[in-house]
């Protein structure tokens, strides 16, 4: 069944057509990489500013979250110092609420930095609001690497945060890392656990099953 599920979404990535993503394109910029602030944001020097753009659909561990130091790295080694192509998508806002350029950054050979953190294990995909042009590419890209156990697929699963003891035949669902809520069946709310206010990890491989963070902003049960 998984191998399945692979080749359907890599099928799925294959068949996006370029000229849907071209269509897409809300600005083009060039610059520098002038620094990697970790594996899913950089600075770009354009011009004479500097933009700090964040990766569109990459969601990279955070400061000292298990795999951050690797993730950091394999983006200092693929783009500081080097000539890229920052491009937006019209899917998506220019700016995220903390001032940052949101925008594909490319290598001008055409490699997609965002898309080759996916797929060597080092990010996942981080589902917007509204789907990014990219997405299904993205999505294929983090399948292959979840399915080979890639990167932080392989290295992280045994560094997840603590979870309160429960009885060994109760699964936890992974999209809720803090706390130990178990995957459907049955659909839960927010009304039946006891649990408000936690953690929401929004990617391919934790997609939030119970549908606890409705407006997406990482937050479970807010109410």
């Amino acid at each position: 069944m998984l191998l399945g599920f692979l080749g359907a979404l890599a099928l799925a990535g294959a068949a996006a057509a370029p000229s849907s993503v071209a269509g897409a394109e809300w600005f083009t910029m060039r610059g520098k990489v002038t620094r990697v602030v970790d594996g899913d944001t950089v600075h770009v020097l354009v011009g004479k500013r500097t933009e700090k753009v964040r990766l569109i659909g990459v969601d990279a561990p955070e400061r000292g979250a298990c795999y951050s130091a690797q993730s950091g790295a394999g983006l200092r080694r693929l783009v500081l110092s080097r000539q890229v192509i920052v491009t937006g998508d019209r899917t998506q806002t220019r700016r995220d609420v903390y001032g940052r350029l949101l925008a594909y950054v490319n290598l001008t050979s055409g490699v997609d930095a965002g898309r080759r953190q996916i797929e060597q294990g080092l990010a996942d995909v981080y589902e917007t609001r509204r789907r990014f042009a990219r997405q299904r590419g993205y999505e294929a890209a983090a399948a292959a690497a979840l399915g080979a156990s890639r990167g932080l697929h392989g290295a992280c699963h045994s560094h997840s945060p603590a979870l309160p003891v429960v009885p060994p035949s109760v699964s936890c669902a992974a999209s809720y890392p803090d706390v130990c809520i178990p995957p459907p069946p049955p659909d839960l709310d927010c009304g039946q656990i006891g649990q408000r206010r936690f953690r929401v990890v929004h990617t391919v491989a934790s997609p939030d099953p119970h549908g606890f963070d409705g407006d997406r902003d990482g937050i479970g049960c807010e109410g």
